[in-house]
């Protein structure tokens, strides 16, 4: 495989796929948008998300990372009372992880369900549904665009971070990837983000499995 050349033409669909997600979006910098826009644009950008996190893996393996030096706590800026620090946002390197354990308890609900207890109290009023056109808190998902859009922009740079994050825990590139199908995989999806996404994965399998020369430059 020619990882180069794998990378250099997935990368240019993908760049092609997130900037129409842009031009979904009222802007990069929202704090709310419509419930039915934020599940629109979610639905393309978990599986833009997951494809791009093989091309990076892809190129990581390529990567060689040297002995590993103990790092020191960078000194913390001092800042006014109230003052919030907006940190860059940073790409998810890895695959979010499914909860398939049948041994782990369910979460603890509510308890009874108990509205009244004598015909003096009154029933409180219904829980209006959600309705397609409420505003949603957009910030998170915008952060996850930018910070696609950086990654995409340094995918050596992406890859030279996850190769020296597995380093450092002594990682197996299993933990890249989670088992089974990625995260924002449709079975049959004919959608130009999915059919992306499963060419990446065989791709970054493939990668994965085959030994590489590494590029010491």
């Amino acid at each position: 495989m020619d990882r180069s050349l794998t990378i250099a033409v997935n990368r240019a669909d993908l760049l092609r796929i997130v900037v129409g997600i842009v031009a979904m979006m009222p802007g990069m910098a929202v704090e709310t948008m419509p419930r039915w826009l934020h599940i629109a644009v979610l639905a393309l950008l978990r599986p833009a998300e997951s494809a791009l996190r093989r091309l990076i893996a892809i190129a990581a393996t390529a990567v060689v990372v040297g002995p590993q030096r103990k790092r020191r706590a960078a000194p913390k800026a001092k800042k006014k009372r109230g003052e919030k620090r907006a940190l860059p946002p940073v790409f998810g390197l890895f695959d979010t992880r499914r909860n398939v354990d049948p041994k782990t308890p369910p979460a603890p609900g509510h308890g009874p369900n108990i509205r009244f207890f004598d015909g003096e109290d009154e029933m409180p009023p219904a829980a209006t549904p959600a309705q397609p056109g409420d505003l949603v808190n957009a910030e998170a998902l915008c952060r996850r665009l930018a910070a696609m859009l950086a990654a995409l922009d340094d995918i050596p740079g992406q890859a030279q971070r996850l190769a020296g994050i597995l380093a450092r825990r002594r990682s197996k590139w299993r933990r890249v990837m989670r088992p089974g199908r990625p995260p924002g995989h449709r079975m049959g999806g004919k959608r130009a983000v999915d059919v992306l996404l499963t060419d990446c994965h065989e791709m970054a399998l493939r990668a994965l499995a085959e030994p590489v020369a590494p590029n010491t430059s």
